[in-house]
């Protein structure tokens, strides 16, 4: 369901049940809303959804080889050491640009901000759910019309 915030920002409301069976509309604490606002000022938005560790881009073996190869080397002339250190810190410069890359991604996951009593709490919630709409499902399938 598509609502507006109080700043006239077009919300993604989903109805959620409830675990004593009711429906409800806004979102739980487990659930916050992101109006498009919040996703285009954080980096998410633009037309795609919410990132998922599937999607994360987190390739970093491929430069710690490369540092690694680099250290590895031993040129006898100093021009050539100068540039295969000037080399090697590049890439570890790389490196550590990948590693930010990789923290700001890992903040943007969702539900990376609850600590381990929340994540239980709603897995909890999302068991009794899922309890519920089976009782349901079986209820309307035996229920003769």
């Amino acid at each position: 369901m598509m609502d507006l915030s109080p700043n006239n920002q077009i919300e993604d409301r989903k109805p959620i049940l409830t675990a004593d069976g009711l429906v409800q509309t806004s979102n739980s604490p487990f659930e916050p809303t992101i109006s498009q606002e919040t996703q285009t000022s954080n980096g998410i938005g633009g037309g795609q959804c919410q990132l998922t560790v599937d999607q994360l881009d987190i390739e970093i073996l491929p430069i710690i080889y490369d540092i690694v190869r680099c250290v590895e080397k031993d040129p006898l002339e100093n021009a050539v050491k100068l540039r295969e250190s000037q080399d090697c810190n590049h890439k570890i410069f790389e490196l550590q640009k990948r590693f930010e890359s990789a923290r700001e991604q890992i903040r943007q996951l969702p539900g990376i901000d609850f600590n381990k009593e929340e994540q239980q709490q709603r897995l909890e919630l999302l068991r009794n759910q899922l309890k519920l709409k089976q009782q349901l499902i079986r209820k309307y399938k035996d229920t003769e019309f």
